[in-house]
């Protein structure tokens, strides 16, 4: 899944730099900015051209170029001598390192350029004309949308509208990059919203919905990711990851039933997904629901017959129902796919050595001599049956404590003494 998020804000980034404006000279001006903004301030204060709509629009268009005052020429993935070309020679070059990787800093006197491997990966504005100005730019458009009943500006609104888009797109990817996902889920927040206009006529960003519940995700806020990955689902979009991670956010807010509510819908929907079914098997595995996770493991079998995990599930849950026969039967297929799979042998041993248990138990209720012996006897027989596989299960990995615990136990029962002496030296070096 963490493949999944980098790989969807790698291709919105692509999709940023796919609408970089290609200019060769500057075209805005930080000072004469900064006069008109203040012009602006006084008109929308102003009785009679704050009901103005294209007092609005004009304001709307100066804080969008506000933003892109210090950044005109500057895109992800730029090189340095491209931004030499563009900007000229920096004041400063610094070596700074985030997260143990080695980075350059171009200094320039309002913004700071971050490259990686001759790769504009960042930057920061040291200086600005306006703190946060495309919310206030939007807020502008909503006005003229509110002033012109008549639709004069809607055709020219859609047109800012869009390259505001463009600009919140890249203070989403620049706030997940910089892992500033509330900052990144505000903007996808402030596209969608922007979508909800009446000059989109209902259309809608399904791929900026399905971005703003990843980053609500990385930013932590769940319940947020929730509402955004149920309208990705409802407008078709995402898949079965989509279902996925949308479990995922259930599980977190501890909501278990809307969990398996979404797994089982995600399964129906997208039925050669073997990663939903398997969630599905191990929600009902951890329930204690053996028959359910049975019916989909069956499943399960059907998509995928050489994988083992789902042969080891199914011996469990046999195991669980009191069907030791199916039990051991899965357990060996699993093996048989995977000679080395340690869970499947451990298991198998555990079987023989339970079964054992079970007969002594019966054996001690006997109380004729020559009766109890040969149920004994029998009862030896099935321990040693449990040697072998948790023998096997110590060589795959001889770290596991338990394993060794047990043999321990059989051979003090077998009184295998060499054996014991043994395993008891090797638990008394771990």
């Amino acid at each position: 899944m963490r493949q999944l998020i980098i790989i969807s804000i790698f291709l919105l980034t692509g999709f940023l730099i796919s609408h970089a404006q290609e200019v060769s000279t500057p075209t805005l001006n930080y000072d004469a900015l900064e006069r008109k903004l203040e012009k602006s301030d006084e008109q929308i204060k102003d009785e009679k051209k704050s009901i103005n709509a294209k007092t609005w629009f004009k304001r709307g268009e100066l804080l969008q170029d506000i933003n892109d005052v210090n950044t005109e020429f500057v895109r992800l993935g730029m090189g340095k001598t491209e931004a030499e070309l563009l900007l000229n020679q920096p004041n400063e070059v610094r070596t700074i390192e985030e997260e143990g990787t080695k980075k350059e800093m171009y200094v320039y006197d309002r913004i700071n350029l971050i490259f990686e491997n001759d790769a504009l990966v960042n930057w920061e504005e040291t200086e600005v004309i306006h703190p946060n100005p495309l919310p206030e730019a939007f807020e502008a458009y909503k006005k003229v949308l509110e002033l012109d009943d008549q639709g004069k500006y809607d055709s020219r609104i859609k047109d800012n509208l869009e390259r505001l888009k463009r600009q919140f797109e890249e203070k989403a990817v620049m706030g997940f990059n910089k892992k500033d996902y509330d900052m990144s889920v505000k903007a996808f927040e402030n596209i969608v919203k922007i979508s909800d206009t009446r000059v989109y006529e209902e259309q809608i960003d399904t791929i900026i919905i399905y971005n703003a519940a990843l980053a609500a995700r990385n930013a932590g806020d769940h319940e947020k990711a929730i509402e955004y990955f149920k309208k990705a689902i409802d407008l078709g979009y995402g898949g079965s990851d989509a279902y996925y991670l949308l479990k995922t956010e259930y599980i977190t807010v501890n909501d278990s039933n809307a969990a398996i509510k979404t797994l089982e819908e995600g399964y129906k929907n997208y039925p050669d997904t073997t990663l939903l079914l398997i969630e599905i098997v191990n929600y009902y595995l951890t329930s204690g629901d053996s028959e359910k996770g049975l019916q989909y493991l069956e499943l399960a079998q059907q998509q995928e017959a050489n994988n083992p995990d789902i042969y080891f599930a199914q011996g469990t849950l046999f195991e669980k129902v009191g069907d030791k026969e199916k039990a051991m039967e899965m357990y060996n297929k699993a093996i048989e796919i995977n000679p080395e799979y340690f869970n499947a042998y451990f298991n198998k041993g555990a079987l023989y050595y339970n079964n054992a248990v079970e007969m002594y138990e019966e054996a001690n209720k006997i109380e004729e001599l020559e009766a109890y012996n040969k149920a004994k006897a029998k009862a030896d027989e099935e321990l040693k049956k449990a040697i072998a596989p948790l023998e096997k299960a110590y060589e795959i990995n001889p770290e596991e404590r338990a394993t060794l615990e047990t043999l321990q136990t059989i051979y003090y029962r077998l009184q295998m003494t060499d054996k014991y002496e043994e395993v008891k030296k090797k638990l008394s070096e771990m």
